[in-house]
């Protein structure tokens, strides 16, 4: 850089006098030229960031700050500030002037594009807009040579802030701008590649928000022309103009206008018929397939709707004309779905109106074509069209495309025929959809007074449809079932939705009173399996077709069963009643929804009404069928969720109040009565009846009149009162079921009935303390009832609305009944305890906070805070899940209240009490509360007040028990999430304190998830001076782990890309956490922290990327158990974060054992007494082996050739032992003894040496080892092979030549044999293996079965006449002239 020729230039273009020029040459009198310090502390704040970082070693930023430095001297001479404005003019200037350079230092300009990149955000964009040009320009002639990567790459991010400062300006970019930007679109290199995709959707996408045509236009040009290019000239297949074009139209396309985004899409699909099958029109169709895909979800948003129904109807006709062909399956599968896509938004509810006529029948088309995949074989092109017609038809339901759905039906038959059957699987689902989306209109946009002409109309044109699923269900056997069996009910399901079960029973006929039981094929012959379909599907349906058809059916197989059980015929008789409960079952299903409630509860006087309540009574079995019909039916009525049921609403709601009088009362009684007969048995089927029973009752309640439910209540409480008074009485242990339909009733009581609920419920609250053994679980029943029935007071709609100071008063009353009965809780009730104190807090806030400035009423709320916490810290740790997790939300409740009535400090100090408790489980109750405190309102909370709670928490990093460490080292993982990056710091070497307790080892990943973070905000000099030395290879692999992943995706991928030098990263991949996304709640950040493990995918220790195993050179080497022990070694020379840190961390001891006992597979096998000797032949074993379990080891086992029980006692037989140090010690023999064994040795000898030699020990251990393989060998064949023959070799004579059985000394059973057969041969194919097994059983002469004298007579008879047909067709032979016919 020449600094006066630049200086120059920059002078000029800045607008400033040069350099000798008049004005220069005689400045005023006054202008003083500044110092060089003055100058330098004048400089905009990028300069200065560049000059420090230059000061600090930055090769880029040393260049710069050369340039800035000549730029600095012109600003000075001509006695200019040195503005940000001045310093991006001299850097255009420069840029210009190196541009024009032939053969210019890249690294020159390299440290003015860097400048120039900082200086763009220091001006105003109104600047950058007037020198627009002028920076074009100077970029390209930067650029001119685009052999440098790192100079492309900084010039076009340039160009993206200019152009982003442009347009915040309220300007336009210029050609000259776009045509760099657009030119390295299709560049080889991928970071150069990158960025310009980056620079071009920038551009794309601020002008289509600003409305520039212009540019649009140019950028859709561009992309059309490199889209239509076809393949690349180089030799690279994938190289492809059109996918560096489809990756910018993938980022850019959905904020595009209609008229550019119809060219792309047009140029899109002309690649099929230029590229082929190619991956390229894969891509593009997958594109076009989620551009429709999201609009459909985008319903409020009218005019994105209104542009892609306009899009697709241009698209389709092209669609169409697309060539489909198996070659490419993958291909296929993204056609289908990019048709079914853009037919699914044609068939929304806004589109359908304004579409032109033409286009329903291209739609029907598309339909046409992609149902035509069916045909195909290949799973994935199934399975693809099946997804595909899925959401085309569902969006069809859903938009009300009647005449699509029509001519769907008749579509849809040839699929069902037999040559389709390898298909039904996914198409089934298919013709699901049809019907879906027909009962989807059904519902929604047809009256009642049509529906009946409606449903008529479309089972006209879906009865061959459903006759072909029926004789598909009729023929269908087991194999068969497995495979679409599932699929096929849900088809006949939604057929019984859509039509009706009365349409569907006239098409398939149920016939199970007609057919016996003796049928072999009595579900298909009697379609008993149609009573399944109809009991989860009936809905919509016409209660009084169940009055009229399936009563009688369910009279008839009730006088059935009663026969069969007279003629003691007790299977024949629980087949009936089986048959019965399905009939019953299904009247549910005609209560939701029905058609015609009013009328078929009402006709006859009743009938129907009093034949349910008759069941109710005397039918036990059939109980939870009515319950489910009546609470189906009310909340139908009192919520209807269609709009056919909201026409029936009022009607249906008179019907059910004319009723309850009767209902209502036989309700009652029927639960009582229930109750009584439920006692002893099992108490999963008495819970379940009883919950239906109480819901039923609940929800009729909430349609009766509210005066005459309040009636009721007043008997009810009145019976209860007499049960518990302890006086003989009728109602004498009726005391549970009155107390439970009372507590149910509350809820739904009129408010002057509330006063009567707490008399007769609050006392209940505190009587488990005062009764005997006898009575304790009815009165904690009783108390579990209160509760709840306290619970539906707080929680009343009265109770909610807002009161004067009476209420408030109420209020205060009802803490002081809860509070009273803290201590008479009994542990069956705590949840119900806790729910009411949580519903408490709750309407406290509401109705006190208005009034919280008042000192009386924040006394009184503080004093309930004050009563109420300690009960809540000591439940936060209990035995059970769901009394914990109410503690927690009470917890919750109390917390954002105090906080948001400014009340931090009192709720930190009230909570922080029990930190002094004197048990553990006080201790840890407490740090767990601050710690959701801390997470949850830490940005409410004072610097002051954070400080002093983390202060006193972290305190206890240092207690010695496990369960109050774990605690605050959960606290300690909330610190460093939510407190700020530059207060973190100084909290260092207190949190560094975890590593100093010995329970480490049982919280690896809670440790690993703070180190990740603070690894990630801290400043990496401070952490390492403030980490434990001896710790620090934690530190340092999970340093490695994160730099890896904040790498950009294109360098994770290919690790040869060069990296950038010295600019910002700007990339979007290369940004760190988001500290500004939405919080995520107190349950998903403390699930890693529950189960133990870390954030994301768990990956195996020390496994790096791309290591393959290391090939097995011998057998020890192919031992897992060597394998693992190489992996663990490994793993410690990277530097995993086991090193220094334990075992792992897990919820329980026993758990915790199990789990390490799992990961230390691979161990040395030593113990104190007998160190290992490496030298022995049992090393490698003591190696190699896994830990037995020790419930599972071997005991008593026998060691070495002398039989000792253990390797100590063996060592000590053979004369060995260890001393203290280790030593072997071999015990010395007596030399006397030896001597006087020698001299006996001197005489005769005969037969003292005819013994054998002794094998030796390795020749001994290898025929063992030889033996024992060969045993596992013939146990592995008998095992694998056929039926094994047993006896045979145990029996057989030892003498060659021998025959017959041999009965040996000592065995007194005499001579057997026997088959052991193998089940595993038993199939038909293995039938060869299975004769040939008896091969040493059966062998020479009886060979085959002997045959009897029937059998001999008759094969001789068919010899003869064989023989008497041979003579006689060789006497003709000989008889026949030649030549004769």
């Amino acid at each position: 850089l020449r600094p006066r020729a630049t200086a120059g230039a920059a002078a000029r273009l800045a607008g400033w006098p040069a350099q000798g020029s008049a004005s220069s040459r005689s400045p005023p009198a006054l202008r003083l030229r500044p110092t060089r310090r003055a100058q330098m502390q004048a400089d905009p704040t990028f300069v200065k960031e560049i000059d420090a970082k230059a000061a600090s070693g930055d090769e880029a930023c040393k260049a710069a700050s050369v340039c800035l430095q000549a730029m600095r001297s012109v600003i000075c001479s001509s006695l200019a500030s040195p503005s940000p404005a001045a310093y991006f003019a001299a850097t255009v200037a420069a840029l210009a002037k190196q541009g024009e350079q032939k053969g210019g230092s890249s690294s020159t300009a390299s440290a003015l594009l860097l400048v120039l990149r900082k200086a763009i955000p220091a001006v105003s964009a109104s600047a950058v807009c007037a020198r627009l040009n002028d920076l074009a320009v100077s970029i390209a002639g930067v650029i001119r040579n685009p052999d440098d990567e790192g100079l492309v790459r900084q010039a076009l991010g340039c160009l993206m802030a200019s152009t982003d400062a442009v347009y915040s300006a309220g300007g336009r970019p210029n050609r000259k701008v776009l045509k760099p930007v657009f030119a390295f679109l299709g560049d080889a290199r991928v970071p150069v590649r990158h960025q310009a995709e980056l620079t071009a959707t920038l551009i794309v996408k601020k002008a289509a928000a600003a409305g520039d045509e212009q540019t649009l236009e140019f950028a859709t040009q561009h992309l059309v022309q490199m889209i239509g290019a076809g393949r690349s000239a180089k030799n690279d297949p994938d190289d492809i103009p059109a996918r560096h074009a489809l990756t910018l139209v993938r980022a850019a396309g959905p904020v595009l206008p209609l008229v550019n985004l119809t060219a792309l899409c047009e140029a899109l699909l002309r690649l099929p018929g230029d590229l082929g099958q190619h991956p390229v029109c894969i891509e593009a169709f997958e594109w076009l397939a989620d551009l429709f895909s999201k609009a459909l979800e985008e319903v409020e948003d009218q005019p994105a709707q209104a542009t892609h129904a306009e899009l697709a109807v241009k698209l389709l006709p092209g669609m169409l004309s697309v060539p489909v062909t198996m070659l490419n399956v993958k291909y296929v599968v993204a056609y289908a779905k990019a048709v079914a896509s853009v037919v699914a938004v044609l068939c929304s509810e806004r589109t359908l109106p304004q579409l032109p006529r033409e286009v329903s029948g291209q739609k029907l088309a598309a339909a046409k074509k992609i149902l035509g995949l069916f045909a195909e074989r290949d799973p994935t092109v199934l399975r693809g069209t099946r997804e595909a017609s899925v959401l085309a038809f569902s969006a069809a339901g859903a938009g009300g495309d009647l005449v699509m759905l029509d001519e769907l039906l008749e579509v849809c038959k040839p699929l069902l025929g037999y040559e389709s059957k390898g298909a039904w699987m996914h198409v089934l689902p298919v013709v699901t959809s049809v019907f879906n989306g027909l009962e989807a209109i059904r519902s929604s946009r047809i009256g009642l007074a049509e529906v009946a002409t409606w449903t008529d109309a479309r089972f006209a044109k879906a009865k061959g449809l459903l006759e072909q699923l029926v004789l598909a269900r009729d023929k269908a056997h087991g194999g068969e079932l497995n495979v679409f069996g599932e699929q096929l009910t849900d088809c006949l399901g939604a057929a019984v939705a859509c039509l009706g079960p009365e349409r569907v029973l006239s098409v398939a006929e149920l016939r199970i009173l007609e057919t016996p039981f003796s049928e072999q094929k009595y579900e298909q012959l009697s379609r008993s399996w149609l009573l399944l379909v109809l009991r989860s599907s009936c809905r919509r349906a016409p209660l009084a077709f169940f009055a009229s058809r399936f009563l009688p059916i369910a009279t008839a197989l009730k006088g059935k069963a009663t026969e069969a059980e007279r003629a003691s015929q007790g299977i024949v008789a629980k087949k009936y009643q089986t048959l019965l409960e399905h009939v019953w079952a299904l009247l549910p299903g005609f209560c939701d929804e029905p058609l015609d409630l009013n009328a078929a509860l009402l006709a006859e006087g009743g009938k129907l009404a009093k034949q349910l309540v008759s069941v109710l009574q005397n039918e036990p079995m059939l109980r939870d069928h009515v319950w489910a019909a009546f609470t189906k039916a009310c909340d139908c009525t009192r919520e209807p969720p269609s709009p056919l049921s909201q026409s029936l609403q009022e009607s249906n709601r008179s019907c059910l109040q004319t009723l309850s009088g009767r209902v209502l009362p036989e309700m009652f009684n029927t639960y009582l009565k229930l109750h009584t007969e439920l006692e002893g048995q099992d108490a999963s089927r008495v819970g379940h009846s009883r919950r239906m029973a109480l819901t039923a009752v609940q929800s009729y309640v909430r349609i009766a009149d509210s005066t005459f439910v309040g009636g009721l209540f007043k008997k009810l409480v009145a019976r209860l009162l007499k049960a518990t008074s302890g006086e003989p009485s009728a109602e004498q242990g009726q005391a549970q079921p009155l107390a439970e339909l009372s507590s149910t009733i509350v809820p739904h009581l009129a408010s002057e009935f509330l006063e009567l609920a707490l008399k007769v419920f609050a006392p209940m609250l505190s009587s488990a303390a005062a009764v005997t053994e006898e009575d304790k679980s009815v009165a904690n029943v009783l108390q579990k009832t209160a509760y709840r029935a306290v619970l539906g007071v707080i929680e009343h709609p009265a109770a909610a609305a807002s009161g004067d100071g009476a209420e408030n008063s109420r209020i205060l009353g009802l803490w002081n009944t809860l509070k009273d009965s803290r201590q008479t809780c009994s542990p069956t009730a705590l949840k119900a305890r806790l729910a009411a104190l949580e519903a408490m807090l709750k309407l406290t806030e509401k109705h006190l906070s208005p009034r919280f400035r008042e000192p009386s009423v924040r006394q009184e709320y503080l004093q309930v805070l004050t009563a109420v916490m300690p009960e809540i810290l000591f439940h936060l740790r209990d035995q059970s899940t769901a009394v914990r997790d109410a503690a927690r939300e009470c917890l919750h409740v109390a917390a954002t209240t105090a906080i948001h009535q400014e009340l931090q400090a009192e709720i930190v100090t009230l909570i922080s009490a029990g930190l002094a408790g004197l048990t553990r489980h006080s201790k840890a109750s407490a740090v767990d509360a601050l710690s959701r405190l801390m997470y949850e309102h830490s940005s409410k909370m004072s610097e002051q007040l954070q400080d002093r709670l983390i202060g006193v928490v972290l305190i206890l990093l240092g207690d010695s028990d496990a369960q109050v460490w774990r605690a605050v080292l959960k606290f300690s993982k909330v610190v460093v999430y939510v407190v700020p990056k530059m207060r973190l710091t100084k909290l260092l070497p207190q949190l560094m304190a975890m590593f100093e307790s010995r329970h480490v080892a049982t919280a690896k990943m809670l440790i690993r998830n703070i180190v990740e973070r603070l690894v990630k905000v801290v400043p990496t000099e401070e952490l390492v001076a403030a980490f434990p030395s001896d710790h620090a290879p934690l530190l340092h692999y999970v340093q490695r782990q994160l730099s890896r992943q904040q790498r950009p995706k294109s360098t994770r991928e290919k690790k040869d890309d060069k990296e950038d030098d010295g600019e910002d990263k700007e990339d979007v991949e290369m940004g760190d956490e988001d500290d500004a996304a939405p919080k995520e709640s107190w349950e998903a950040f403390q699930g890693d922290v529950e189960d133990g493990e870390s954030k994301g995918e768990a990956k195996p220790a020390g496994r790096k990327r791309g290591r393959t195993a290391e090939p097995p050179t011998s057998a020890v080497m192919a031992h897992d158990a060597v394998q693992a022990l190489l992996d663990a070694w490994e793993a410690e020379s990277d530097g995993s974060d086991d090193e220094g840190m334990g075992g792992g961390g897990r919820k329980s001891r026993g758990k915790r054992k199990r789990d390490r006992d799992e990961a230390t597979t691979t161990l040395i096998h030593e113990n104190a007494d007998v160190p290992l000797d490496f030298m022995s032949a049992d090393a490698a074993h003591s190696v190699l082996t896994t830990r037995a379990a020790p419930s599972k080891r071997r005991r008593g086992a026998e060691v070495g050739p002398a039989g000792a029980s253990s390797r100590t006692e063996a060592l000590r037989r053979s004369g060995l032992r260890f001393a203290e140090d280790g030593r072997l010690v071999v015990a010395e023999e007596d030399d006397k003894a030896t001597k006087e064994e020698g001299e006996k040795k001197a005489g005769f000898t005969v037969g003292t040496d005819t013994k054998k030699t002794p094998v030796k020990a390795l020749s001994k251990l290898a025929a063992m080892r030889k033996q024992r393989a060969e045993a596992k060998a013939k146990a592995r064949a008998e095992r694998r092979g056929a039926h094994t023959i047993k006896g045979l070799d145990a029996f057989k004579p030892g003498k060659k030549g021998a025959s017959g059985d041999v009965t040996r000394k000592g065995v007194n059973l005499e001579p057997y044999a026997y088959v052991k057969l193998n089940p595993k041969v038993a199939k038909e194919k293995f039938r060869d293996k299975a004769t040939a097994s008896f091969a040493k059983v059966v062998q020479g002469a009886k060979k085959g079965v002997l045959k009897g004298t029937k059998a001999k007579q008759r094969d001789a008879k068919l010899k003869k006449a064989k023989e008497a047909r041979d003579k006689r067709r060789k006497a003709a032979n000989k008889a026949r002239k030649p030549g004769s016919r």
